[in-house]
């Protein structure tokens, strides 16, 4: 026999946060403590309801009984538990009193031919109803939010006070308290809609809700939300829209919604769309509505959560404080635009961008070296290139601005803005708005290659300043957004065909910052900062199912993402060719050696007077041509051409192999020959670092 079992916390209200939290954690805890004590579930029996007022746990089909179970540990070998008379040793008593059980109670088994002692443990078959107790306060006790409160004298940390608890196992009530509340069977309904009401059992759990108006089941109420926006929409001709996603959030803020529309005056349409958009979306969560065209409206949608019988009063409510906050920021536009871009720029020492490198404008000047370096390494001229610099010098000009002091959403957008007012060239305009893309992971890189090179521009000096002051990422914390803004700069390159190598603009990028002081030295900032970078791009090739190995291999080879790619997609592509062993005995046998050349000794020239044996010219011989030959390859970028005249050099190291002997007695002699092998190794890994690779 089974029943349904169902947890519910009753609590202030929560944020939308801690409602993600809870569903992102929450059934794989409750799984764990069901698996614990030998209680097998269905693998889709565990379900989370959250909403504002309360956490469900609903787990469907729970065993009246837990499994009986054994769990055997295997100790020391019976040889070894137990001396020649049988009596336990010290390994055994060791291992018994780690396992909590007498030394008698150890049991010997045999396993894979030899006898071990084991420690054997076994839960018997239990009710569930009895541990069910126990389960709900870890539950409670143990949740998890990104923020945390206390209330009163409890000590219990909780994302806001509980104030109910029901437990029931089917029908019966499981009883437990934690923090003075005592679980019972009554549940709350909505605040000012329903009232309380008692849960007959767990399985009833979700229409005994519903019937004091609340709409438990947060994808049923998302589901109902945007049916209830597009039937609104539609009935007026337009189409609702969610840019920012703010239905993340409003479907934990209700229990019981009613979507209505609202609107403002038409006069505000003047206005960019963005600040509208902003101003409906970023503080009220209102859902913007477009026509055909898509021109915005002056409608828009907003969900409540109160009673639909004052839907009027609420709705005026509404549309009074929305209309406030267009009207500030109507206030605003026209000062900026009454300010001009050119004052907001020499504004800009006003703003610290970091106390430890310098102000906005400070930035703006690195930004517009950063841009012209970037469009010469990539052969960008011309108007693009002075285009670049003149939107790396109106980049952060809005940063200034009353809107976005404001509104912060809207930096790079209110630049763009007032750029097109004041007639600068569309391209200028369009790269002071693209200049934070990609905005996240898997997003759209700039579509301008003036927007490119400014993006790229502002993720260098973020990443560079970042680990200069010595705040670089750590663990999983990334406050400045580095790992984004370097995956950023592999996107955009990769998007428009970029050609810098990645060390060259780092050291350049310190260099602009080495007037101001107590920085972290660049030799340690610019290797990391690089390797940093290149990390990201490495992730980024794993990800498109180049092999790991592959890609660690062709790393230490270049600096240039494009170059890097390409030579990983050879590297990976001549795995299955016939000539991949040649390729690797080619590598392995002189590197091996060569490994024994004294330090001051690698990268010395072969001198072939030394050579005593044929098979030392032939093969001196056959690796010059091969060295030219990868050298010409590697300029056009050809590497299958690069790896393949290196693998034809095997016949040549097999021969060397079988007819010197090149740990020679005279050192001149010895050293001559591992000079060689380190200079065939060496040509190698100008190609790849094969010794990276894995089997």
């Amino acid at each position: 026999m089974a029943r349904d079992f169902l947890l519910e916390i009753g609590t202030e209200e929560l944020p939308a946060s801690a409602c993600l939290s809870v569903l992102d954690l929450l059934p794989g805890r409750a799984a764990g403590l069901f698996a614990a004590e030998s209680i097998d579930l269905q693998p889709d029996a565990i379900d989370v309801l959250v909403g504002p007022r309360r956490i469900a746990l609903l787990v469907r089909g729970v065993p009246e009984t837990r499994t009986p179970r054994e769990s055997a540990q295997r100790g020391p070998a019976v040889e070894s538990a137990f001396d020649a008379s049988g009596a336990p040793t010290i390994a055994a008593a060791g291992f018994a009193r780690a396992k909590g059980i007498a030394v008698e109670d150890l049991q010997v088994r045999e396993e894979g031919g030899r006898r071990y002692v084991y420690a054997v443990s076994r839960t018997e078959g239990r009710p569930t109803a009895g541990l069910l107790p126990e389960i709900c306060a870890k539950l409670v006790r143990d949740m998890y939010f990104p923020k945390n409160m206390r209330w009163g004298a409890r000590d219990l940390r909780f994302s806001r006070p509980m104030r109910w608890l029901v437990a029931l196992f089917g029908d019966e009530l499981i009883p437990f308290a934690v923090a003075g509340v005592s679980a019972g069977r009554t549940t709350r309904g909505h605040r000012w809609l329903g009232g309380a009401t008692d849960v007959p059992a767990a399985g009833a759990y979700v229409e005994t809700v519903r019937s004091v108006h609340v709409m438990v089941d947060q994808r049923e109420r998302e589901a109902f939300l945007w049916s209830e926006l597009r039937r609104l929409a539609s009935e007026r001709g337009f189409e609702v829209t969610d840019p920012m996603d703010k239905m993340l959030e409003v479907k934990f803020l209700v229990e019981w919604p009613t979507v209505l529309p609202g609107r403002f005056g038409e006069e505000h349409l003047r206005l960019p769309a963005e600040v509208l958009v902003t101003a409906m979306q970023s503080h009220q969560r209102y859902f913007p509505l477009r026509d055909p065209r898509g021109d915005l409206a002056d409608t828009f949608l907003f969900v409540m959560n109160g009673d639909p019988a004052f839907a009027g009063q609420i709705t005026a409510g509404n549309e009074r404080v929305l209309e406030g906050r267009i009207e500030d920021a109507e206030f605003s536009f026209d000062k900026d635009l009454a300010t001009g871009l050119e004052q907001m720029v020499a504004q800009l020492d006003r703003v610290v961008f970091h106390v430890k490198v310098g102000t906005m404008k400070d930035k703006t000047e690195r930004l517009v070296a950063l841009t012209g370096l970037l469009a010469d390494r990539s052969g960008v001229t011309g108007d693009q290139r002075e285009w670049a610099l003149e939107a790396a010098r109106l980049a952060k000009a809005d940063q200034v601005s009353v809107m976005v002091r404001e509104f912060a959403d809207l930096e790079g957008v209110m630049g763009e803005t007032y750029a097109r007012l004041e007639g600068f060239h569309d391209e200028v305009a369009q790269a002071i708005r693209e200049q934070f893309l990609p905005d996240a992971a898997g997003g759209d890189p700039p579509r301008s290659l003036t927007g490119a090179l400014l993006a790229t521009a502002e993720k260098i000096d973020n990443v560079v300043c970042a680990f200069a002051v010595g705040e670089p990422p750590s663990g999983s914390k990334d406050p400045y957004g580095l790992r984004r803004a370097a995956m950023g700069m592999v996107t955009i390159a990769a998007a428009h065909g970029l050609t810098y190598e990645v060390d060259d603009v780092l050291g350049y990028a310190y260099g602009l910052l080495e007037r101001f002081p107590h920085l972290v030295p660049a030799e340690v900032v610019v290797p990391g900062a690089a390797d940093f970078v290149l990390d990201r791009l490495a992730k980024a090739l794993s990800d498109e199912g180049v092999a790991r190995d592959v890609v660690e291999a062709v790393l230490p080879t270049s600096a240039r993402f494009a170059d890097l790619r390409t030579r990983a997609e050879a590297l990976a592509a001549f795995r299955s060719d016939p000539a991949w062993d040649d390729l690797i005995t080619t590598f392995n046998r002189p590197s091996n050696l060569a490994k024994k050349l004294a330090p001051e000794d690698v990268g010395a020239a072969v001198d072939p007077a030394l050579f005593v044996e044929e098979a030392e010219g032939l093969l001196y011989q056959a690796w010059g041509t091969a060295k030219e030959t990868v050298g010409e390859a590697i300029a056009a970028q050809d590497y299958e051409t690069g790896l393949r005249e290196v693998a034809a050099l095997r016949p040549a190291v097999d021969r060397y192999f079988d007819d010197v002997l090149v740990m020679a007695e005279d050192p001149r002699v010895r050293v001559n020959r591992l000079r060689l092998l380190a200079g065939i190794a060496g040509t190698v890994r100008s190609l790849a670092h094969l010794d990276r690779l894995q089997g």
